[in-house]
């Protein structure tokens, strides 16, 4: 699901999406215009769902379930879905913490579990790693580059680390409130959500353009679709931007439903959402005409 973005192309989203600061703007004439359409719902079995995480190659979901309704840790755990919705195995990992972002690296599942990284082979269903994070305070998402290296986001500590032959670093080592990760190649899409800010910013100078702003965001996927990213904040909402455009399509506040991290299937355009407190993943599908 990764992409990287040609230079010119980059520049122009760069240009066209920092003319926008508001999550309320409308899409200009010539942009396409989404919407999401419901396509299914999981009862309330979830527990806590931080995230949804689409596996192409397996054609699955996994969902990292918080299970912040119970005391005491080892009560969070990752649940394995078909792409209808339909359970394979609701504890298909168990034991863990607060597990929250999620990649995948070849045959291995990489997961930020509160205070350390989870490492699990997805073709045996083993935890082959528990990975402590020195000083972590809230690890939140994680985006796996096509080398392997682990980008992963500290949101109170304010930093975003690395992880990679078995050793972490402090790659931005200061920063408000990180949260959503996209790998983007040379360049990787970093939330500063305490700044309401989403950065493209190069891996080899840490030196960042701001994307956007007026967003706490989440979730970041890049849509297949032109230079089109859907992004969902926790509160409800969920905009599409890029290519001159800010779009809001989905927004469950008033229905106290949140939007957390997002998981996308790029080839059927489908987004898969996971409700936090609601306790389930919702299914769109995404047009644009």
């Amino acid at each position: 699901m990764q992409r990287f973005i040609p230079l010119i192309v980059l520049l122009v989203f760069l240009w066209s999406c920092q003319s926008k600061t508001s999550g309320d703007a409308q899409a200009e004439s010539g942009s396409l215009t989404f919407s999401l359409t419901e396509l299914w719902r999981t009862d309330s079995i979830m527990k806590t769902p931080e995230s949804v995480l689409y596996d192409p190659a397996r054609n699955v979901l996994y969902v990292a379930n918080m299970n912040r309704t119970e005391e005491g840790d080892d009560t969070g755990f990752i649940s394995k879905l078909n792409t209808d919705g339909s359970v394979i195995e609701l504890h298909w990992i168990d034991g863990l913490n607060e597990p929250r972002g999620m990649g995948i690296h070849g045959d291995l599942l990489f997961a930020t579990d509160n205070d350390r990284l989870i490492v699990v082979d997805l073709e045996t269903g083993e935890l082959k790693k528990m990975v402590p994070v020195e000083g972590a305070q809230f690890l939140n998402d994680l985006s796996v580059s096509k080398d392997g290296t682990v980008y992963f986001s500290d949101s109170r500590g304010g930093k975003v680390q690395t992880y990679k032959d078995g050793k972490i670093t402090d790659w931005i080592p200061e920063i408000n409130g990180p949260n959503g990760l996209f790998d983007e190649g040379d360049k990787i899409l970093v939330a500063a959500s305490g700044d309401q800010e989403l950065r493209l910013v190069n891996k080899e100078t840490g030196e960042y353009d701001v994307v956007v702003t007026g967003f706490g965001i989440d979730g970041i996927e890049y849509t297949g679709i032109d230079d089109y990213y859907i992004i969902s904040e926790w509160s409800g909402r969920m905009h599409i931007i890029g290519n001159d455009t800010i779009q809001k399509v989905l927004d469950t506040r008033e229905q106290e439903i949140n939007s957390a991290d997002i998981g996308y299937n790029m080839k059927e355009k489908v987004v898969y959402v996971p409700t936090f407190f609601d306790n389930r993943v919702v299914a769109y599908q995404l047009k644009g005409e």
